[in-house]
């Protein structure tokens, strides 16, 4: 009877030879910097490795940390784990001459199961202490754009005022300039076409004396707008620069049983209403925020007599989202604020349960083909998820499924089973929420339309 549950596999640490002291290899004469950059969309995280030894997982829109080697060959491997499997699959290879000083990247795209990978090479800018630069390459890998022209600009100048910083087709990367420290503003347009204009950015303040390599992505259902934008330097601290045209977003998410229909209000003084009417079990659609720290009122609805409760919300990141979901007793409710992971992987089904049954402490989660039901040697998918939070994400592979919960410890099912027809790409929000009976619970459906 096949059970599906991903088990995360370790990387081997196997030492490199070239590392060795009793390696037949030749002197080094210098050292390269390597690094990769991971642009397919939908893609699980990725292991990078030099020959066997691990440099790092790399999500979709993420980077890994610069590492230094000696300037010799080595294979460069990229590995991924499929839900179900308890080791590793490697999906891709490139051997590269590490060369003295020199800046190399590997970009992967196109289908995880068989990545392409393309070498950008560059040299690894060193700076004087008293440089007032900083250097700067663009790079595309959003694939659902053209060609483009990439501006960056002091606040206030038009772009087309000077010539574009760069401009590039997929899977290019434009050469290092240096810049001016400062503030900039960077906007993407179609080439040679001001008018259709796919990124403008708020203003970010660089410091001088550092290397930044900014690549264009495409947004994934984690960021509010179509397009992303990351820097990555030489010392590997990232820095996203989000459009400003596209605000943060928090949904609300009501899971307390004993708290009535409610409207939210964002001001004290309740004349700012953020939505009306949230009944027990329901959602509200994402709303814009304001990326500034913010107090949201609970009342009865249609009631500003009382506010049953408050709740504030830290700083949220621009271009991103946010779940408040309200939990707690009578008179004890609360907003637990959380970053939802909303973008599936093209691998695997995933799932995520948010825990808001006051009447169980914690829970275990049982994922099961259909219709067959618990057995006594069945061990859990997610063991003893705790009240207020949300259970780590579930990665399974194709096909129908049934979702159990249990007394954490026990196989007394609590609630389920909740089907799930899983298929690859496909992702599942689930709310956990108490019933009339203490004993059980329910899983009510709460995915993003």
């Amino acid at each position: 009877m096949k059970r599906t549950l991903l088990l995360l596999a370790g990387i081997g640490t196997l030492l490199l030879g070239a590392c060795t002291n009793d390696s037949a290899l030749p002197n080094p004469t210098g050292k390269g910097a390597i690094r990769a950059i991971n642009a397919i969309k939908g893609s699980p995280e990725v292991g990078f490795l030099i020959e066997e030894r691990n440099l790092g997982g790399i999500g979709y829109k993420e980077s890994s940390a610069p590492a230094e080697y000696d300037d010799f060959s080595y294979n460069f491997n990229f590995d991924i784990v499929y839900p179900g499997e308890r080791s590793t699959t490697r999906v891709a290879t490139e051997t590269l001459k590490v060369e003295q000083n020199a800046d190399h990247i590997l970009l992967l795209t196109g289908d995880i199961n068989a990545p392409t990978v393309t070498v950008w090479n560059g040299t690894i800018r060193n700076f004087d202490e008293s440089e007032t630069v900083l250097e700067a390459r663009f790079a595309h890998a959003n694939t659902a754009l053209g060609d483009i022209d990439v501006y960056f600009e002091a606040p206030g100048t038009a772009p087309g005022t000077n010539p574009p910083a760069a401009t590039l087709s997929f899977g290019q990367i434009s050469d290092a300039a240096d810049f001016a420290e400062g503030g900039y503003i960077m906007t993407v347009t179609a080439a040679n076409d001001l008018d259709t204009v796919y990124f403008t950015s708020q203003e970010a303040n660089l410091l001088p004396r550092f290397a930044h390599v900014i690549t264009i992505y495409e947004g994934d259902e984690n960021d509010t707008a179509p397009v992303l934008v990351r820097s990555m330097t030489s010392v590997g601290n990232p820095l996203t620069l989000v459009d400003a045209n596209y605000p943060p977003q928090t949904r609300f998410v009501h899971g307390a049983g004993s708290l009535p229909i409610v409207d939210i209000y964002d001001d004290e003084t309740l004349t700012s209403l953020v939505y009306a009417g949230l009944d027990f079990k329901g959602t509200t659609p994402y709303i814009d925020v304001s990326s500034e720290s913010a107090v949201y009122y609970f009342t009865p609805a249609s009631s500003t007599a009382t506010i049953l409760f408050q709740q504030g919300v830290l700083t949220q990141v621009p271009g991103t989202y946010t779940h408040v979901y309200i939990a707690g007793e009578t008179d004890a409710w609360s907003g637990r604020r959380f970053r939802p992971a909303l973008a599936p992987t093209s691998i695997s089904a995933r799932i995520r349960l948010f825990h808001a049954s006051v009447n169980h402490d914690r829970f275990d989660v049982y994922i099961l083909d259909r219709d067959i039901p618990i057995a006594e040697d069945d061990v859990p998918s997610l063991r003893s998820i705790l009240f207020g939070f949300p259970a780590p994400i579930l990665n399974i592979d194709a096909g129908d499924r049934d979702v159990y919960l249990t007394v954490a410890g026990e196989k007394t099912v609590i609630a389920g089973p909740f089907q799930y027809d899983a298929t690859l790409g496909s992702s599942i929000e689930l709310l956990v929420v108490d019933t009339v009976d203490p004993a059980t619970a329910e899983m009510i459906d709460i995915t993003t339309p």
